[in-house]
């Protein structure tokens, strides 16, 4: 079975204008794909061909359905989901001064809208020969961090989703994978721990990932968390703690 990104196909990606969103987006182009940047900012992206900006708010949930079912009508040869958006607020949950509407953003970008997604779009997925689900996913998610308590949640908790998912359609030839990063250099994590990977390497890690069809793309120092996590789970939390 050959990579979903062997041939030229449309990929709808999240958090396009940011990060490693913004790092996948040329790649994906310069490989010959259709790639739909769905973001908040999507119309700023610059113009090229092949690139389709939809402008949405993916923490609006009761209208995520509905864009996603548009999405497939416009593009029924849709082939390849990465869910890249994300957000991170760190700041202690002890804190009384914070806003509650930062810890809905957090659960709902991270990991309501990726589920929503997931579940309107896996027809259209489903009917493609080399179709992929592709959720990026932290360290974090096995030893969470200090001042990222929420946002280490949601990363489990999509963690364990595309592991249910994979599941339930291994029966099929969608390939279901998790990427699992370490800290990298983009604007969310901007003064906070170090040795960071570039955005560039981690996008760079996440398409060989997809190439080799591996539905566990562990990238840069979180290829060690397996053995940490067998070997000496307190380093895990120690490391990841302050990150």
């Amino acid at each position: 079975m050959s990579s979903p990104l062997a041939h030229p196909t449309t990929v709808l990606l999240t958090g396009a204008t940011s990060g490693i969103g913004a790092a996948l987006v040329p790649r994906l182009l310069d490989r010959g794909h259709t790639v739909i940047a769905l973001a908040r900012r999507a119309a700023h992206l610059p113009a090229r061909a092949g690139l389709v900006p939809v402008t949405a708010d993916l923490t609006d949930l009761p209208g995520l359905p509905a864009l996603a079912a548009s999405i497939a009508t416009d593009h029924p040869g849709l082939s390849v989901l990465l869910n890249a958006a994300a957000v991170q607020h760190a700041i202690p949950l002890t804190d009384l001064a914070s806003s509650p509407k930062m810890l809905i953003e957090e659960a709902a970008l991270n990991l309501t809208a990726p589920a929503l997604l997931v579940q309107a779009l896996l027809p259209t997925l489903l009917r493609q020969p080399d179709g992929a689900v592709v959720n990026l996913s932290s360290g974090l998610a096995s030893f969470p961090k200090e001042a990222g308590g929420l946002y280490s949640a949601t990363k489990a908790g999509l963690s364990s989703f595309t592991t249910s998912l994979r599941w339930q359609l291994e029966a099929t030839p969608l390939l279901v994978a998790e990427v699992i990063l370490p800290l990298v250099d983009t604007p969310m994590t901007a003064g906070r721990g170090r040795g960071k990977i570039s955005a560039d390497a981690a996008a760079e890690a996440i398409l060989s990932g997809i190439d080799a069809r591996r539905t566990m793309i562990r990238v840069g120092a979180a290829r060690a968390l397996p053995l940490i996590s067998a070997l000496a789970p307190w380093l895990g939390r120690r490391l990841l703690r302050g990150t």
